[in-house]
């Protein structure tokens, strides 16, 4: 436990994300990413190190972020995740509205947990979502790696709500979903890319430890949607 806490202590400063965000550049720079892919990523970087520190700030940067990656989309014929992307936008907009409205008058929100009809609910959603996408890409968009693509992206969309709610357990999507970045990635041939996804994977290990932290000292507040 004094490891993890020593290690979330690192990945919450300052350096850390500095050091994260000259990482994506140097890489962007090397494997000859575009300017937006590059901005993306840093942007991407700093949205989430705002998030596990718990700043409401974190959703102009997320925004911003899913902005750039909107467009990349919408460039290169990725009609399925620009409609995505659109919807995080959404989700974005919705948790700065929802935080700003709950938060006192230290600019702190309340962080909250499932209940256990909560957990049974949204595993049922998650499941149903997870198999009407995986059809359609499937039978209708032909995708590879249609299981696991259409797995990360219900896993995406149902950490972002949490994450508007400020439900701890947003960060247990997260981490599952960059495990399944790090395989997609594995399966083609992505390596470089492994590099970025491992530095998200880091701070969302340290985000649910720092959520999950406040959760317990606010008195375990409770909600079921």
């Amino acid at each position: 436990m004094n490891f993890a806490r020593k290690c979330t202590e690192y990945t919450s400063s300052s350096i850390f994300a500095i050091i994260a965000c000259a990482i994506c550049l140097i890489v962007g720079y090397m494997i000859g990413s575009s300017p937006v892919e590059i901005f993306a990523s840093v942007m991407g970087i700093i949205n989430v190190w705002l998030l596990s520190k718990e700043k409401v700030s974190n959703f102009i940067f997320g925004i911003i972020t899913v902005l750039a990656y909107l467009y990349i989309y919408y460039k290169t014929g990725l009609y399925a995740l620009a409609i995505l992307a659109c919807c995080q936008v959404g989700f974005n907009i919705y948790g700065w509205y929802y935080w700003v409205k709950n938060s006192d008058n230290a600019d702190n929100v309340v962080t909250s947990g499932l209940t256990k009809k909560g957990q049974i609910i949204w595993s049922a959603v998650i499941l149903v979502a997870w198999v009407a996408w995986g059809y359609v890409e499937i039978n209708i968009l032909h995708a590879q790696n249609a299981v696991l693509d259409s797995l990360t992206a219900v896993f995406g969309l149902a950490a972002q709500y949490w994450l508007s709610k400020k439900l701890y357990e947003n960060w247990i999507l997260w981490i599952l979903s960059d495990v399944l970045f790090i395989i997609i990635y594995i399966l083609n041939g992505y390596y470089v890319m492994l590099i970025l996804v491992a530095i998200q994977l880091i701070l969302s290990i340290a985000g649910l430890l720092e959520w999950h932290s406040s959760y317990k000292e606010q008195g375990e507040n409770k909600i079921t949607i």
